[in-house]
């Protein structure tokens, strides 16, 4: 069965919220509300076009709670909302969260969390005011707007036209790791409400709302634009089978002073996590520092919200150490731990976490971590720049995963970050192709919107 539904009030909105399932993995299909049933044993997400934004609040609470009742048990309902807020936001919103308490134990605590930014458009809360590029809903063209004159950019007086349902409010300063749970949990509000600047807040978020749900069962109702959503599906462990997986892993296991500056380099390009290895440690059995760097890989690997790409970066051996053992040893110890991950990552969060794209860096390393893997043979697509190579994996646990390896001492300081910009390029591509195989039997939606 469909592990997340989506309810959307257009078609634009649908789409644009199924897209960023399909991202994350996720098999999804964009249907009218006649045909989720249909599709409910075949996709990972269903979501629900009810061209709703425009008629009346009752009527639009209706097909909300009938959709719901249509598909229920589900693993996350999902109230996709305007990013400006337009539309039967309260009347939704309230439907939903009814819907779903009404087919649960009346001791089960159902909320819906709230959370409208969409950071990469520009969309903002701020003391629970919707911001469009910093400005006020009301201060925008959006006052004027023929359907949806919006008159107050204050989202709990937005929900209060169409509901009495209480709202409690987190304040952004709230929004951290190590005061969000608490908060969440706290209160008997239906609606909790959350502040949100960046991608970070809605991560953080995420990550607080399953910690909720694991601690006081806790069932949410996602109420946003589709941003929040995607990440509390992931952190709540709704995870698909379209075949697109986690972050990309790097294993830079060479030593060189070249490495080391295209290190540092790609720590400047993007959302990079870097898990740093000291040789000798990792190549003395009697210590545990493998075991540290595999759990920490892991859950970088599996964790909500996760970085584009995680580096494994062995540190250069310190002066005087006498590393020359050590310096053997490592590709050995490296390829070990690098399978140990993998399996680690199979094992907790299935093999649609695995890594999306592999980059090794250092000729013993990739040697001995392709072997390692049980890779068959390196499928070669061709170069990145001169002597790093990009392509695909074939057989081991990671069959068909894009690769690219580049030697120790190749290129500039930026070679890794191009090396990075091709394997994202790679991922991206099989992505799209699984999910063009996966969709083809999506339903269109004809209702003119």
């Amino acid at each position: 069965m469909a592990q997340v539904l989506v309810v959307a009030d257009d078609l634009t909105g649908a789409n644009a919220t199924g897209a960023r399932f399909a991202r994350a993995g996720m098999r999804v299909a964009t249907v009218t509300p006649e045909h989720v049933t249909s599709v409910a044993d075949e996709y990972d997400v269903v979501v629900a076009n009810l061209d709703s934004r425009h008629v009346s609040p009752q009527q639009a609470a209706d097909l909300v709670t009938d959709v719901i009742e249509a598909i229920w048990p589900v693993g996350l309902v999902v109230k996709r909302t305007d990013t400006t807020l337009r539309g039967n936001v309260g009347a939704e919103v309230e439907a939903a969260w009814r819907a779903v308490r009404d087919r649960l134990p009346a001791n089960q605590r159902v909320r819906a969390l709230m959370v409208p930014a969409f950071p990469n458009s520009g969309r903002t809360t701020v003391d629970g005011v919707q911001m469009l590029d910093g400005t006020p809903l009301e201060r925008t063209e959006l006052v004027s707007d023929p359907f949806c004159p919006m008159s107050t950019s204050v989202v709990a007086d937005i929900l209060r036209e169409q509901t009495d349902l209480a709202v409690r409010h987190v304040p952004i300063r709230q929004v951290t790791q190590t005061m969000l749970t608490a908060d969440l949990v706290a209160g008997e509000e239906p609606i909790v409400l959350c502040d949100a600047l960046d991608e970070r807040h809605l991560t953080d978020i995420a990550e607080a709302a399953a910690e909720a749900h694991r601690t006081d069962g806790t069932v949410w109702v996602a109420v946003d634009p589709g941003a929040s959503s995607t990440q509390l599906s992931y952190a709540l462990r709704l995870r698909g089978q379209a075949g697109a997986r986690g972050p990309m892993l790097a294993v830079a296991g060479s030593l060189t002073e070249v490495t080391q500056r295209q290190m540092d380099t790609l720590a400047r390009s993007g959302p990079v996590k870097f898990v740093d290895i000291d040789v000798e440690r990792l190549t003395d059995p009697r210590d545990d520092h493998a075991q540290e760097v595999a759990r920490e890989l892991t859950s970088q690997l599996t964790s909500a919200g996760f970085p584009e790409l995680v580096v494994a970066r062995a540190l250069p051996v310190r002066e005087g150490a006498g590393g020359t053992p050590s310096r053997r040893a490592l590709p050995g110890r490296l390829a070990e731990l690098v399978c140990e991950v993998v399996q680690d990552v199979h094992e907790e969060a299935g093999a649609h976490s695995l890594p999306s794209g592999l980059y090794l860096t250092g000729g013993d390393v990739i040697s001995s971590v392709l072997d390692e893997l049980g890779v068959h043979a390196f499928e070669v697509g061709g170069e990145v720049l001169p002597l790093a190579v990009h392509g695909h994996l074939s057989g081991g646990p990671l069959d068909g995963t894009p690769t690219v390896t580049k030697g120790g001492l190749v290129g500039d300081d930026t070679a890794a970050s191009e090396c990075v910009a091709k394997l994202r390029r790679a991922a991206q591509t099989r992505l799209l192709q699984v999910y063009s195989e996966v969709s083809e039997h999506i339903i269109p939606n004809t209702s003119g919107s």
